[in-house]
């Protein structure tokens, strides 16, 4: 492993991971506004909901690009639990699309309907927002995780080539 290669993954996670999970959080927060539609200022909610959707669409989903192409490739390096943790990702990559497009679905019957959303219209966005929030919140930790079971793999094969001794001191 390279390890200019390696900081060069982590900061792309780092960096992308910390706007990406603001974003979370700010669905999260206008999702669980759906749960009181007596209480809601839907066009206001609506919009912001609009302006997240366009951020995934975009950013996020150059972001999981991103990653496709320099952490996955560098996570795969690892033989014992790489290639499965990579896979896992990959398809979880895939699930995450696939929530997205279902969320924009729902999103955009809310969004010609305005308001008086019916009571099914809020029930999908939430349920698919709320699917997504979760989707992405197991995503972004689970990469996190990975990233770190890699990192002591590197430095455990770095710093103790062999098998690590297991052995105590005596006392005399």
């Amino acid at each position: 492993m390279n390890a200019a290669a390696f900081t060069a993954a982590l900061n792309t996670v780092e960096q992308d991971h910390q706007l990406v999970l603001d974003k979370v959080q700010a669905l999260k927060e206008l999702v669980s506004r759906l749960l009181a539609p007596e209480d809601l200022d839907a066009p206001r909610v609506l919009k912001r909901l609009r302006e997240l959707d366009a951020f995934f669409a975009t950013q996020l989903a150059n972001h999981m690009d991103e990653e496709e192409t320099t952490l996955f490739p560098l996570l795969e390096q690892y033989p014992s639990e790489g290639p499965a943790l990579t896979a896992r990702l990959r398809r979880e990559h895939d699930e995450i699309r696939r929530q997205l497009a279902a969320f924009n679905n729902s999103l955009g019957v809310a969004l010609d309907l305005r308001d008086g959303l019916p009571r099914a219209v809020l029930r999908d966005l939430l349920v698919d927002g709320w699917e997504l929030w979760e989707l992405l919140d197991r995503h972004a930790h689970a990469e996190t995780e990975g990233v770190r079971q890699c990192l002591l793999h590197y430095f455990r094969d770095d710093v103790h080539p062999g098998p690590r001794s297991q052995t105590v001191p005596q006392s005399p």
